[in-house]
């Protein structure tokens, strides 16, 4: 929806063939699950988000909103699939003493000590909306060992975290996921999946393609919260050279901190390489 359409009252039309509780999100120009609001559940709330989200962006995308489901990215490579990642939002364990505001902070030291990557879990508009559904506020008490998941996009940017999983997954989900990269003509692209489980056919089950990410993070993959850690730049990279041999040797001999010795390997490659051709 863009920023006329709003100011000139065509919104209801054009979102009156969705359900809610309803996503908004910005239609470009973000990452990370920044400004992804979810679980809108009426039109006087959809108004409200909508008038303050064209403030900012000239566009945003609306969405039905799909609960109790499970994320996954999964990348795709030349029809490959190389690395499948379970994401989690944001939660908190509680202990019987201490508020969901005060372990709130306590996790985001942990998190900071932990990984680079983890960024601070905030309570924002997704957190209340979703403490709200939980019949909760921020200075409630959690029972101890209770996990009270506090947002629904699970971004380690977010407040989230992430696990790497083997990636066989089911013969289906594959032929479905790599059929999606096809048919947007990616040969890199990081998929994201809500879905109960990712070895569960997702067409006879509950599931969703949520996005594309044509310039998806290989970081999550190779260096994960949890599970082992998947080098997918190897893949990618061996790929590109297999296929570009040429250009990958010539970019190396050019480049400035190669050494004087790999010049001189690759050189007298060259010259074998022509000695060969004039016998």
């Amino acid at each position: 929806m863009q920023r006329h359409e709003f100011t000139q009252g065509e919104w209801e039309a054009k979102i009156a063939g969705l359900a809610f509780p309803l996503v908004i999100k910005p239609t470009a120009g973000t990452s990370q699950g920044m400004d992804v609001l979810c679980n809108i559940q009426t039109l006087a709330e959809l108004k409200s988000h909508l008038s303050s989200y064209l403030k900012t962006y000239h566009e945003v995308s609306i969405e039905e909103f799909h609960a109790n489901l499970t994320c996954y990215r999964v990348l795709i490579f030349y029809g490959k699939i190389i690395g499948v990642v379970l994401r989690e939002a944001a939660y908190v364990i509680g202990d019987g003493k201490h508020s969901v505001k005060e372990l709130v902070e306590l996790t985001n030291v942990q998190r900071q000590q932990t990984n680079e990557i983890l960024k601070p879990i905030v309570i924002d508009d997704e957190c209340r909306i979703r403490l709200r559904e939980l019949g909760l506020s921020v200075d409630a008490v959690p029972a101890p060992d209770e996990r009270v998941t506090l947002c629904y996009t699970s971004n380690a940017t977010r407040g989230g975290m992430y696990k790497t999983l083997s990636t066989k997954i089911c013969k289906e989900n594959k032929k479905l996921l790599t059929r999606a990269a096809r048919v947007l003509n990616l040969k890199l692209v990081g998929l994201d999946v809500l879905c109960k489980h990712i070895n569960t056919p997702i067409e006879k089950s509950s599931g969703i393609l949520v996005e594309a990410n044509y310039n998806p993070s290989i970081r999550i993959h190779e260096e994960p919260i949890e599970g082992a850690p998947n080098y997918v730049t190897k893949k990618i990279l061996r790929r590109l050279i297999l296929r570009h041999p040429f250009a990958y040797v010539y970019g190396l001999y050019k480049h400035k901190q190669a050494s004087l010795y790999v010049k001189l390997l690759i050189l007298l490659l060259f010259l074998g390489l022509g000695y060969q051709l004039l016998l």
